[in-house]
């Protein structure tokens, strides 16, 4: 469901699988790597996913199938892959071109600029819907980005939002014309690899680096703790 492109001097990401682009193990593996093999010659890195669906969020079906352990190995999986993108030292832009659900909005702010489709589309933090804990790599992100008196709100209640309300709260930080998404976000992207290098990665690593190392540090933790208390946690323990 993942392929990558040099496009000029940006590092495409394309998350694809044809349906509603759900997120497993092998997702996150696959998209760690891709930060990973971007080629020097990259400017930034600008992750798209698919016309009407950017993700999904986590694959429901494959969690509810799941036993303590293989979820506990997700979701550490899914923070550590959010901390290596949010700390990418190029610059990093998302082009959402649909619904951007729970995991798919932790990825809209993981990057540095996130651009959004007007339309009917969902995004939020959602968790709460489905019985699940935020766990402290999504709760820092939204800390970072959303503005600080609507965390509580959106959060706790696990709140859909349109992308209009996203660019308002900070879940995103720009709404255009579903035909422009793409463009938009490329522009956006070379504009910040003119930017020096050096400078932009050191304000980065000072911005994030040491939040991002705190949830590193205590992931493990923070993951079984959430799922010891979730819907898989409380069947298991019976």
């Amino acid at each position: 469901m993942l392929t990558t492109h040099l496009e000029g001097d940006l590092w495409v990401v394309t998350l694809d699988d044809g349906n509603r682009n759900a997120l497993r193990p092998e997702t996150f593996e696959a998209l760690a790597a891709a930060y990973a093999d971007a080629p020097d010659e990259a400017g930034a890195i600008v992750l798209v996913g698919r016309e009407g669906m950017f993700t999904a969020g986590l694959d429901v079906k494959w969690m509810a199938a799941a036993g303590v352990q293989e979820l506990t190995d997700l979701l550490v999986l899914f923070g550590r892959t959010l901390m290596r993108m949010w700390t990418e030292p190029r610059p990093t832009v998302c082009a959402i071109e649909g619904h951007a659900v729970a995991a798919g909005t932790m990825f809209a702010m993981a990057c540095d600029h996130a651009v959004a489709a007007q339309g009917d589309w969902k995004l939020g933090l959602t968790e709460t819907r489905i019985d699940f804990q935020i766990p402290d790599f999504g709760l820092e992100l939204a800390r970072h980005n959303v503005a600080a008196h609507q965390v509580d709100d959106l959060l706790l209640a696990g709140v859909f939002v349109d992308p209009v309300r996203a660019a308002h709260v900070g879940f995103v930080d720009d709404v255009v014309a579903a035909e422009d998404v793409r463009a938009v976000a490329f522009g956006h992207a070379r504009a910040l690899a003119e930017l020096p290098r050096v400078a932009y990665a050191g304000t980065k690593r000072r911005l994030r680096g040491a939040a991002a190392q705190r949830v590193l540090d205590g992931i493990e933790s923070d993951v079984a703790a959430m799922v010891a208390e979730s819907p898989v946690g409380r069947e298991a323990a019976k």
